[in-house]
Parts: C-alpha cells; sequence; structure tokens
C-alpha cells in the first residue's frame, strides 16, 4: 500500500471511532486495531490522537473550499440561484457524508480542552469568513442587499449546524442534501416574513 494510501486508512479508521466512541474513549490500539497496521506503523504517520484530529479538520475544510465555485453571471452561465444552489448543495452533501467526523465537530470535541477549543474555533471562523467573503462578492454583484455580513454569515453557519446536529440527535440518515439545499437558500433569499406583511 502507498504511504497516501496508508495515511487515508489510519484517518479514515479514526474519523470513525472518533465519532462513535468519542475522543478521549478511542485510543491510538483501538486505531490501530480498526485500521488494521502495527503499532510502530501509525508513529510512522502520526504522533498522537491530537495530530489526527486536527488533519481531519483541515481535510474537511480544503473539502468545503474545494466545492465552492465562484458565481458567475452571463447569458452562456446558469442562473445566479442554480450556482448558489450548486454550492450550498456541495458543502451540505460533502458534510453529510462525513457523518462520523460531523459528530465529532458538533457534540465529541466541544469543550474538551483549550488547544481543542482553539482547533474548532478556527475551522468555525474560517468557514465564517469564507461565507462572509461570498456575501461580500454578492453584494458587488447586485445580488445580496446591503447588510451586515458578518452577522449573515454566523446565521448561514449556526442554521446549517443546526439543522445536521438535529439530524444528528435523531439518529435519522442524513438529510437529502438537495432538498436541504433548497429551504436553506429559500429561507436565506427571501426571509421568513410574507411579502408585504406588516410586523411594526
Amino acid at each position: 500500500m502507498e504511504p497516501g494510501e496508508r495515511r487515508a486508512q489510519i484517518l479514515e479508521a479514526a474519523a470513525e471511532l472518533f465519532g462513535t466512541k468519542g475522543y478521549h474513549s478511542t485510543s491510538i490500539s483501538d486505531i490501530i486495531a480498526k485500521a488494521g497496521i502495527a503499532r510502530g506503523t501509525f508513529y510512522l504517520y502520526f504522533e498522537n490522537k491530537r495530530a489526527i484530529f486536527e488533519e481531519l479538520l483541515d481535510q474537511l475544510m480544503k473539502g468545503i473550499v474545494a466545492r465552492i465555485r465562484r458565481v458567475v453571471l452571463g447569458a452562456s452561465q446558469p442562473s445566479a440561484k442554480e450556482q448558489m444552489l450548486a454550492n450550498i448543495h456541495a458543502v451540505v452533501e460533502l458534510l453529510s457524508q462525513r457523518r462520523s467526523l460531523l459528530a465529532i465537530l458538533l457534540e465529541g470535541a466541544v469543550g474538551l480542552d483549550v488547544g481543542f477549543n482553539e482547533k474548532l474555533a478556527s475551522f468555525y471562523e474560517q468557514a465564517i469568513a469564507m461565507v462572509e467573503r461570498s456575501l461580500r462578492l454578492g453584494k458587488t454583484m447586485h445580488l445580496v442587499r446591503d447588510l451586515d455580513t458578518r452577522v449573515a454569515a454566523l446565521m448561514a453557519v449556526g442554521a446549517l449546524k443546526e439543522i445536521l446536529h438535529d439530524a444528528l440527535r435523531r439518529g435519522e440518515e442524513a438529510p437529502d442534501a438537495r432538498m436541504l439545499a433548497e429551504q436553506a437558500l429559500d429561507i436565506l433569499s427571501r426571509g421568513l416574513l410574507v411579502e408585504g406583511a406588516q410586523v411594526s
């Protein structure tokens, strides 16, 4: 097996164990047994469990970034709405497919220690910053109205976290990514109130 394949094998085994048993309850021996490798082989690739956790988060963020496409306007392009929907769909689909890692993010690593908190905070800040950049670009393209992009980005990321967390808590299968993306974009783009509703 190639070194890259062996590294991926260890990461996959660890992600599954972290997601089902929890980070603290998973030992290096558990990971070694799950991956079917020798202890020495493990230490060729990773110093400890923390290094695995951090690499898993880094890989997830890279996967998210790789799936986001800049909206391009033009007669030969899909509509802006379709392009935005494709972006949301791609991210939801990735997160839904990585349920073990999602469980770590949402349940298994929160509040473990300062190092974990800092890594998680960094991950979410990258996600929020990415959404905020997209919103600012949308404003220049006259797709997004004049609003506080930081608050909007926090709401978008927070909403997605809660939707996926709800599915995990209920023990449900991953929600339909396309349907979830359509609903999220509809609420984000149209808001909650009926057009013309008087709330003052």
